[in-house]
């Protein structure tokens, strides 16, 4: 029993770790290949948004679908379940357009955390509040007018340095720059081949 109770927590544990990790592989795909639910929204991107393109995700677990695009000179993305609803919206954000109190509070934590640090990635993420179509056309069409709406959280790529290692994270903060968790970043092999 104290054998069976041993192998199940180291189990347990492996198994915890592995989710902390993000293993995520996108492919570019035609529009037609969208879950047919998703252009409810996919129909109400602006005409003049430019760089339209679609995706589909997995990390091992989960799959989804994305759309991206470049409107008003920053970059959206729109991801989809596979059943087509909403997951979220994200745009790409630069350093200086967060809220000066809300970087304080994310360099601050990193600094607390790790011997160094770079931000990689700054993405404003706005979350539906519910599955319904109308919710998620309002937040779809907030997610618009981002330099008048605060986000739900912000979501950051960070590589980091400790002990004269690098890593690289997926990290999530709120609106006010509290973290929330994080996701280590792993690159399959495949990704470095050259061809």
């Amino acid at each position: 029993m104290k054998k069976l109770f041993i192998i199940t927590f180291i189990l347990f544990t492996t198994l915890a770790k592995a989710q902390d990790k993000k293993m995520e592989k996108e492919e570019g795909i035609d529009r037609e290949e969208m879950p047919e639910d998703a252009f409810f929204l996919i129909d109400k991107i602006p005409q003049k948004a430019n760089r339209l393109r679609y995706y589909y995700q997995t990390d091992g677990e989960e799959e989804s679908y994305e759309t991206k695009f470049k409107f008003k000179r920053s970059i959206f993305s729109v991801e989809f379940g596979k059943d087509g609803k909403l997951e979220d919206v994200e745009v790409i954000l630069k350093e200086k357009q967060l809220p000066k109190q809300t970087l304080q509070n994310i360099q601050t934590y990193l600094e607390k955390n790790h011997e160094r640090h770079k931000l990689e990635k700054i993405q404003a993420q706005y979350l539906p509040n519910s599955v319904s179509e109308s919710s998620a056309e309002k937040l779809f069409l907030k997610s618009l007018s981002f330099d008048t709406q605060q986000p739900d959280n912000y979501e950051i790529i960070v590589a980091v340095k400790n002990k004269g290692k690098l890593k690289k994270f997926e990290m999530l903060f709120d609106k006010n720059g509290q973290f929330k968790n994080e996701r280590e970043i792993i690159r399959n092999s495949y990704d470095y081949l050259i061809f």
